[in-house]
């Protein structure tokens, strides 16, 4: 991401359930769901409130089905051109926190919870997540991962529905589950932030850890 703010605000309406360390939820989607089905239906929605008409728009990129998901929080300005996320600095940090637990960028899905930029820097506000997450949900029963990594708070507590800071909510796996979705969900620090709070990189790096270890039980 680039350096525009992306902390959910105060009054995020969310209950906590993260002390459960689990979440179970049932959303509706169309039959036959497909990642360019969703791609349509933003394109042509404009629902969220951010994304306007003509507005770039950074939907996400990888195979699907694939067992892991990495989620951020929104687009930053050097996603603009390449219309993929992580794609500036942040992202170089992303493949090299990939490539020590063993991982390929291409064999991972990798996407926002916001799916545009919007102008100014601001954070986004509880209404815009709200339209946004429903798109999120559809992505991720279509890649059927059986591991979620949520990169920074929004991602994570738009996720679990917590209110918890990503600092209580790393270094833990959650169980989730999605219509009939299960998979691990493991929140950490965005790439974004590590690079500029090189201290925490240790912390992220026993999160990458516990990615690993759950890739490895996968069937």
């Amino acid at each position: 991401m680039a350096s525009r703010k992306s902390q959910p605000q105060d009054n995020f309406l969310f209950d906590d359930l993260s002390q459960e360390l689990a979440h179970t939820e049932q959303v509706e989607v169309p039959e036959q769901d497909s990642l360019d089905k969703i791609r349509e239906d933003l394109a042509h929605s404009h629902t969220c409130g951010l994304c306007k008409p003509g507005m770039p728009i950074v939907f996400g990129v990888g195979p699907a089905p694939a067992e892991l998901m990495l989620i951020g929080e929104g687009p930053g300005i050097d996603d603009i051109e390449s219309q993929q996320p992580f794609f500036g600095q942040a992202g170089v940090l992303l493949n090299r926190m990939l490539a020590a637990i063993n991982q390929a960028r291409a064999s991972s899905y990798i996407c926002n919870v916001i799916k545009c930029i919007p102008p100014g820097e601001r954070n986004f506000a509880v209404e815009e997540i709200e339209d946004c997450r429903p798109i999120l949900l559809r992505q991720i029963l279509v890649v059927q991962p059986k591991v979620i990594v949520a990169f920074g708070a929004l991602a994570a507590q738009t996720l679990l529905r917590s209110k918890k800071t990503i600092s209580e909510l790393r270094g833990q796996q959650f169980k989730y589950k999605l219509n009939d979705l299960e998979a691990t969900l493991i929140p950490t620090f965005n790439p974004a932030y590590l690079l500029r709070v090189a201290e925490k990189k240790r912390e992220a790096w026993e999160d990458l850890k516990l990615v690993r270890e759950q890739l490895a039980q996968a069937p």
